[in-house]
């Protein structure tokens, strides 16, 4: 089960760019938790062209982490195979964390 976890991301259009689990070749499920500095961050998921997190403005934690029992934005969501895209507009920085759970 792959994983994604990045702290302190600035503004980017795509903050998974390049990782090596950003393409995934089958259907899957995600986890995504989120945490920002300020109130007016914001972070998206998409997979290709589907849209799944539009604009979720991420809970405010006082420290760079993402706290896996309160900061989860998705909850295990159906997934198609594809690119994946994870926008974010931070003020400071937007702390994330994303599991990805292929569906066999």
């Amino acid at each position: 089960m792959p994983a994604i976890k990045v702290s302190n991301q600035v503004t980017a259009a795509n903050a998974v760019t390049g990782l090596k689990f950003s393409k995934q070749a089958n259907p899957f499920l995600a986890t995504l938790w989120a945490s920002g500095v300020t109130v007016t961050d914001v972070i998206g998921f998409s997979v290709g062209s589907e849209d799944y997190l539009l604009a979720g403005n991420p809970n405010v934690e006082a420290t760079d982490i993402a706290n896996f029992l309160v900061d989860r934005i998705l909850d295990r969501e159906p997934c198609q195979d594809g690119e994946l895209f994870v926008p974010v507009t931070a003020t400071t920085a937007v702390n994330f964390g994303l599991i990805i759970e292929e569906v066999v």
